[in-house]
């Protein structure tokens, strides 16, 4: 029998129809733990906002609605999950329907609105746990999978990392199981020398910039709308990141997508490029973001053994190892939000006409449409020819194999010894 965790919160003004609720959800669930969680009264409108993933202030209409008194934390798990599409506050979604419509049900019970809160899946679940507890599904159950004995355990405590970051460690794990990143370079001496190395930040891709800016409870360095520069305390320190994400055009949008798509988990605790993104988006940033391609950023590309480069190879050899690999996979040079990101004119003249423009026009659509087709091309022949040697190695074989051609072998040796 599958059976998936999950959670609902019953906020402090929706906590008179709490035995009903509670009564309702033991019948139909199997719930394991029930807390009644207190978190700080100066944090709780931040602590609001990093568990809902918006900027919530003091006193604002949902805290309001809610309250921010003592809530009510049921963790359970349902049996025999059935997915389905309902509508949500963010459109149509594909949800767990058996939480869905028991939450729904205890909305219109507590006057309607978002007196109860509750997951939608497992990765909701991820999330919520990660921030309430200091833990995610896979940790919880090790101590936690016994049904519940009908205590109510009570926890003073706030999100974590609510106040600073304890470890380097506690930070990784909360984005792990928080929001969807990757680290794009410079991760090597990580998690060591996270405060200071010779690029001085964390560049991340993300799907969402609110998202992980929340989870690492950090905040912007400048005041520009369009800057993604956020510093955030670990261990008494301050660690930055440039928070990259999907739709930003520091990359074009479906590379930004693929590099999140074929992350890795590093086995010192954070998620990174593949080795092939890693090196595309490197040399990527080195020729484009760069007034310079500076010596270390060919020292790595080199070291990686992904194409026969050194220190020697020439930009416009690199350039045209990036552009074959663009094409193939349908990317352009788009011109990025951060105002403070270059283009490099002189290395993005390689790429013509893979290149972004205000108004791409009818001429480089078709220029791009012909170095697709002409690609696609290639790989049919490739693929054809590879065929056809396939099917004539396997006729020759079959020919040297049958009676008539071993029959023969003797009038073939005395017809080679006439013509020599």
């Amino acid at each position: 029998m599958k059976e998936e965790l999950h959670l609902f919160i019953i906020w402090e003004n929706g906590r008179e129809k709490q035995k009903e609720i509670l009564e309702d959800l033991n019948n139909s669930f199997r719930i394991i733990k029930v807390y009644e969680v207190e978190w700080s009264k100066d944090k709780f409108p931040s602590n609001l906002s990093r568990f809902y993933g918006t900027n919530l202030p003091k006193g604002s209409r949902k805290e309001i609605h809610v309250g921010n008194g003592k809530f009510i934390l049921v963790i359970l798990k349902v049996a025999n999950p059935v997915y389905e599409t309902r509508m949500t506050s963010k459109g149509e979604k594909i949800v767990n329907i058996n939480m869905f419509d028991k939450k729904s049900k205890y909305r219109e019970l507590t006057g309607g609105g978002d007196k109860v809160h509750g997951t939608n899946n497992e990765i909701e679940t991820n999330h919520d746990l990660t921030l309430l507890l200091d833990k995610n599904i896979h940790d919880f159950l090790k101590d936690n999978d016994e049904k519940w004995d009908g205590k109510i355990e009570e926890l003073k405590k706030d999100l974590f990392g609510s106040e600073k970051w304890n470890s380097v460690s506690d930070m990784f794990y909360a984005l792990n199981n928080c929001t969807n990143y990757a680290i794009l370079r410079n991760y090597e001496s990580l998690p060591d020398e996270i405060y200071q190395n010779d690029h001085n930040d964390i560049d991340i891709i993300c799907d969402s910039l609110e998202d992980a800016a929340y989870v690492l409870n950090a905040k912007p360095v400048f005041e520009e709308e369009y800057r993604v520069h956020y510093k955030t305390e670990v261990e008494n320190r301050i660690a930055y990141f440039d928070l990259r994400h999907v739709g930003d055009n520091y990359y074009y949008k479906k590379m930004e997508t693929k590099l999140l798509d074929e992350k890795l988990f590093n086995e010192k605790g954070f998620y990174t490029l593949n080795k092939e993104n890693y090196f595309y988006s490197l040399l990527y940033h080195a020729l484009i973001h760069k007034e310079i391609f500076k010596e270390d950023y060919k020292k790595k590309l080199s070291e990686m053994n992904i194409k026969n480069v050194s220190i020697d190879t020439t930009n416009e050899e690199y350039a045209q190892i990036l552009k074959k690999w663009m094409i193939l996979n349908e990317y352009i040079i788009v011109e990025p939000i951060d105002k403070t990101v270059m283009l490099n004119p002189k290395n993005v003249e390689y790429f013509k006409p893979l290149v972004y423009k205000e108004k791409i026009v009818e001429e480089d659509l078709t220029k791009i449409n012909e170095l697709m087709k002409e690609n696609n091309s290639l790989k049919i022949q490739n693929e054809q020819l590879n065929k056809s040697i396939k099917e004539l190695t396997t006729e020759l074989e079959g020919i040297k194999d049958s009676k008539t051609w071993k029959m023969m072998s003797p009038i073939r040796k005395i017809n080679k010894m006439i013509k020599k």
